[in-house]
């Protein structure tokens, strides 16, 4: 395990002393009317990348910036982002799908904790919801949900509705709405009607990524059903969970008449990704078997089609076999007899042509027809999840190693066109017609956006599907940048950095700003280069946040990602302190003033950094696995049942190991204070993971806060907790660096 170095210190860090900040700190009112200046400060970069216009440096800014400005301590600095505005923000969007000219997508809302599906249109580019308030488009597919609706468009200008059908949260149903065109005379909300019939007691089902049928009177989902345990002996969800694919009517008989429901195939215990050929004779689709992960071995299936009914599988790419695992993330149809799959048999996910033979179902050919060093893809967290579409211009795909480019290869001369300049990361959700793309695009510079990308030559660029508005905040927020450090053995260690931003603000000359190491979760995830509010808040007021790549991260290839295999609690406790004490060497961190935070895997990293090592002195742990020993079978849910047995190893056999690396098993060692976050609902890390660190904290007198969020699972959907969330972790700061740490900030009660 990581020890520190002379940069760090020994358990609780020092608050800053206090007999200098009051006439540093009279100044905030009048820093409040000072106008923006700007230009870029004179620090020094990790690698050679010159640091963002209007970023801090904590060695030297420019002269005219510290004559006019009042110098206050990092961490003070005031801000009009509020934890307010975090939670209001704290919404996401995902699952763009288009109806003619029409753009759909999901969109959470943190003020009903609802997912709402919105549209809009050239010539009606304000979103509006498509489906009454209180219906929450979305699943618990895998635990994180699928893609929770598919859309049929008007088939001409006389035939004025849309065909919907979707997955409501509040009953796990697929249901089936006619929905006007948008512009149109009619102005109600459409009145769903249920496709599926409702769970029977002692069984939960829920519907994932539905697809045309062959002959448009279907839909074929993923079905996901788990019977309810008997007993201590039959808790394991594994034992009582099936997936199928599965055809559903789209008329509703299945609704009353469970019996109208075909089952189309089975094969593994996982299925995700099913793709019916053009001419409607054969499935592909993409199933994995526990101990695996999809993203360490899985395997692509193709049958003939027998009256709506799958036959004998055939495994055509991906699996286990000797000491070879190839990961296989997604499948599209190019022709009847051509499949292409995104699969990493090199080490990368690279895109796959496979030639079938048209009278039986073997590959005459399998061909990477684009081998780059780089991936093409990500890990399957969601059934429905689509990196690469092939059209009749081309197959469409993001690429890249952190930093992405969204590019058309041609089939006929394999050239690469890249589609939407300026834009360096996309999301794993992309749609297309054939026509157009539809994708959630971010990037630094120009923020995040849903981009329609025309595909036909010389047919323009790609444009956002609604205008970019001024952000009054944007002077607060910092220009992420992509970094990598070296750790001890020569490795590259990843990661983003947010440098404390203001448009007025300056620190004392020589101060160093205090530094929030960010862990994301996963662990197999990745951080994107995208401005972040809730970083910007920390940012706004002069801290710096370092979102690590840890070793285990998606996007740099599999040997990257294989890193963390049996070495979970140990290269991302490695990672995280490379990064810390980089930045500190830079003069970019203060490494007496430098806390770690994280949710979920980031929360287990974030504990075992605290347990492990002593660089930290403060900790914000969000819904974690605490005990590994107890995070699995029975004790999480289906799809993560066994995720320990390769992040870890097995037990009884490595019992030990686990013991030595668990922070419940060495919580003892947490010396330094702690907020602890956690949803009461949450089935995938469970309130006992949290509630045994704050147990022993409070036995040891510890100082920590603890938040149980009743309403919420496993991530915080609620403003208020978000809210709360943020609040408790400047309490923390507060205790730690100082109590003159975000003056501007009122806590209140319930907060804390």
């Amino acid at each position: 395990m990581t020890r520190p170095g002379p940069a760090a210190t020994q358990g609780w860090c020092p608050a800053p002393t206090e007999a200098d900040r009051p006439a540093q700190l009279a100044g905030l009112a009048q820093l409040a009317g000072l106008a923006q200046l700007s230009g870029p400060p004179n620090s020094p970069a990790l690698l050679n990348s010159p640091p963002p216009p209007n970023s801090l440096s904590s060695r030297t800014t420019r002269s005219h910036r510290m004559s006019t400005a009042p110098r206050l301590p990092y961490g003070t600095w005031p801000s009009p982002i509020t934890a307010e505005a975090v939670a209001d923000a704290s919404g996401s969007t995902s699952w763009p799908s288009g109806a003619g000219e029409e753009n759909w997508w999901c969109a959470s809302d943190p003020a009903t904790a609802t997912v709402r599906l919105l549209r809009n249109a050239p010539g009606h580019e304000d979103p509006v919801p498509v489906l009454a308030p209180g219906i929450s488009v979305r699943n618990r597919s895998l635990g994180y949900g699928g893609k929770p609706y598919w859309v049929s468009a008007a088939p001409s200008p006389t035939d004025n509705h849309h065909v919907l059908v979707f997955t409501d949260h509040s009953d796990q149903r697929l249901y089936r709405a006619e929905v006007p065109r948008l512009g149109s005379a009619a102005d109600s909300f459409p009145v769903p009607v249920p496709l599926t019939p409702a769970d029977p007691p002692g069984r939960e089902t829920c519907w994932a990524d539905p697809v045309t049928g062959p002959d448009g009177t279907e839909v074929w989902c993923v079905r996901e059903t788990t019977r309810a345990a008997t007993g201590p002996h039959d808790a394991d969800p594994a034992v009582r969970t099936v997936r199928e694919i599965v055809a559903v009517p789209l008329s509703g008989v299945a609704a009353d008449d469970p019996g109208a429901l075909r089952v189309v195939a089975r094969s593994h215990h996982f299925l995700c990704g099913h793709r019916l050929s053009p001419d409607g004779r054969r499935l592909a689709w993409i199933g994995w078997d526990h101990p695996h992960m999809p993203w360490d071995s899985s395997e692509l299936m193709v049958a003939d089609l027998h009256d709506g009914v799958a036959g004998e599988p055939v495994r055509l790419l991906g699996g286990s076999h000797g000491n070879t695992e190839v990961s296989v993330s997604q499948t599209a149809w190019a022709d009847p007899d051509t499949l292409y799959a995104m699969a990493d048999p090199n080490g990368w996910w690279n895109l796959h042509r496979i030639d079938l033979a048209p009278d039986r179902l073997t590959a005459k050919a399998i061909t990477n027809v684009l081998p780059l060093q780089e991936d093409c893809a990500g890990p399957v967290w969601r059934v429905g999840a689509s990196w690469f579409t092939a059209t009749p211009h081309g197959v469409v795909l993001p690429h890249g190693n952190g930093r992405q480019k969204l590019s058309r290869w041609s089939p006929e001369d394999g050239e690469l066109t890249e589609l939407a300049d300026g834009w360096t990361h996309f999301q794993g959700d992309l749609w297309s017609d054939g026509d157009r793309i539809l994708v959630r695009a971010a990037d630094p510079a120009q923020g995040s956006a849903l981009l329609s990308i025309p595909l036909a030559p010389g047919s323009g660029p790609a444009r956002r599907t609604r205008p970019k508005s001024v952000d009054p905040l944007a002077p607060w927020q910092p220009q992420p940048e992509r970094r990598s450090v070296y750790d001890a053995q020569g490795r590259p260690v990843h990661f983003v950095l947010h440098r404390p931003t203001h448009p007025t603000a300056t620190a004392p000359e020589g101060e160093l700003p205090p530094l929030l190491v960010q862990v994301h979760g996963g662990p197999t995830s990745s951080t994107g280069v995208t401005a972040d509010l809730e970083y910007s808040f920390f940012t706004s007021r002069g801290f710096t946040v370092a979102d690590v790549d840890y070793g285990g991260s998606t996007g740099y290839g599999r040997a990257y990602r294989d890193r963390l295999r049996g070495q979970w609690g140990t290269v991302d406790v490695d990672d995280c302190v490379t990064v810390a004490r980089a930045l500190a060497a830079e003069g970019l961190a203060d490494p007496a003033r430098t806390a770690v935070r994280g949710g979920s895997a980031g929360g287990w990293t974030t504990l075992a950094c605290l347990v492990h090592t002593d660089v930290f002195c403060a900790g914000t742990v969000l819904y974690p696995i605490s005990d590994p020993a107890r995070w699995r079978a029975d004790q999480t849910h289906d799809f993560e049942s066994r995720y320990v047995d390769t992040l870890i190893g097995e037990l009884p056999r490595d019992q030990a190991h686990f013991d030595k690396i668990s922070p419940a098993a060495n919580a003892d060692r947490i010396t330094v204070p702690l907020v602890m976050l956690q949803g009461a609902d949450d089935f995938i890390c469970r309130p006992d993971q949290a509630t045994c660190i704050v147990d022993n904290l409070a036995e040891r007198g510890v100082w920590h806060r603890f938040l149980l969020f009743e309403g919420e699972g496993h991530g915080f959907r609620q403003a208020n907790s978000v809210r709360r969330a943020l609040l408790a972790e400047v309490a923390l700061y507060r205790e730690t660096f100082g109590s003159h740490i975000a003056p501007d900030v009122p806590l209140d009660a319930d907060a804390l």
